[in-house]
This record gives structure tokens, sequence and C-alpha cells, in this order.
């Protein structure tokens, strides 16, 4: 009976020891009214019907129909795209 407690003791402790430490977090903060993307510069399309914009390369984005599901990761760098059922733009915010 004493073995499988010991057993388990040392693999116990043989667990934790193999457990790296949690990952660096950095946490960022955002002035308010402070745009880090460029959503700006294309709100000269929303209301027209499926705009065909150009984006610099690398330009990190999501485009998506309303009411479709989307992450809930926040990235204030990311240009989101949200246009209605229709095709039409409706909004475009960072985030």
């Amino acid at each position: 009976m004493r073995l499988p407690v010991i057993i388990a003791a040392v693999g116990g402790t043989a667990a934790l020891a193999a457990c790296a430490p949690p990952p660096q977090t950095t946490t960022v903060i955002v002035p308010d009214g402070a745009e880090t993307c460029v959503a700006a510069d294309y709100q000269q399309y929303v209301g027209q019907q499926s705009p065909a914009i150009t984006l610099p390369a690398g330009t990190v984005y999501r485009h998506y129909r309303t009411g479709d599901p989307v992450t809930a990761d926040f990235n204030p760098n990311r240009v989101n795209f949200e246009y209605n059922r229709s095709g039409r733009l409706v909004n475009v915010t960072c985030g």
C-alpha cells in the first residue's frame, strides 16, 4: 500500500519540475481617442456597394458581414470592414 503513495508523490514532483514559467506578457495602454490603425483612411468607402479597396502590404485586416461570428481578440492595429447582408460597407473600425 505504501508503494503507490510513494510513486505518486515522486511523479507529482517530477511533473511540477517539468513545468515552464509562464510567458512574459506586455500590456499596451492606448490613450483614449488614439487610433493605432488606419480605419480613418477608408471611411470614404462606407455606404458603397462592394467597394474595391486596396490595402498596403502588411496591413492587418478582416472583413465580415453584420451578425457573423468574429473572434473576440482585440488587435488595435487591425482594420475591420463590416458589410451588411447585401454587400454594402457599413462600418470601418479598428480592433
